[in-house]
């Protein structure tokens, strides 16, 4: 493509809370697709797209890490960077504000279809509260997880992720097997 006055380049950084996402939901299309039309609508032309399967409690992500070197090693042409709605970037408010941060110390300025992210007090106030927000959700969905695992396990029923030794999980229910001999 030709440079011109109108050309905008743009990535998408979409991120979803788990690799079981990944494989039954499709949460990383969608968030994609909204971007692209977002894009699309505003004449940007989007150049790469970054993604993530984990916590957005954490500021270091593979994709995260992948986007911000993509954006410093292109910082003599800022991109747009567009995310789907405010928890994408992050679902803590000292995550949010260091991504925000390092976005825009690596050149890129942060859009989404969702919010108008701003510098004026007003704009800080609404991304902090939205950014509080998603916070509160994650701790919230992390104490009643928990709550209903107890509950659970006080129903008798086995809550862990993977079998306990000497057990094996085939189709939907838990058997015995064999024990190694070591």
């Amino acid at each position: 493509m030709t440079k011109n006055s109108s050309f905008r380049p743009a990535v998408i950084y979409a991120r979803v809370s788990s690799k079981k996402q990944v494989k039954e939901g499709s949460g990383l299309e969608s968030q994609n697709s909204r971007c692209r039309f977002y894009a699309q609508a505003r004449g940007y032309d989007v150049v790469a797209t970054f993604t993530d399967d984990m916590t957005g409690s954490k500021v270091r992500r593979p994709g995260m890490d992948a986007m911000l070197g993509f954006l410093k090693q292109n910082k003599a042409m800022p991109h747009v960077v567009i995310i789907d709605d405010i928890s994408r970037l992050a679902r803590g408010i000292d995550a949010h504000w260091k991504l925000r941060d390092e976005i825009s110390k690596a050149g890129g300025v942060l859009e989404s279809p969702s919010v108008k992210f701003g510098d004026d007090s007003d704009s800080h106030f609404i991304e902090n509260v939205l950014a509080s927000s998603s916070q509160h959700f994650r701790q919230k969905n992390r104490e009643q997880t928990i709550s209903r695992m107890k509950q659970r396990l006080r129903n008798g029923y086995y809550v862990q992720a993977r079998p306990a030794a000497g057990y094996k999980y085939i189709k939907g229910c838990l058997t015995s097997a064999p024990m190694r001999q070591i």
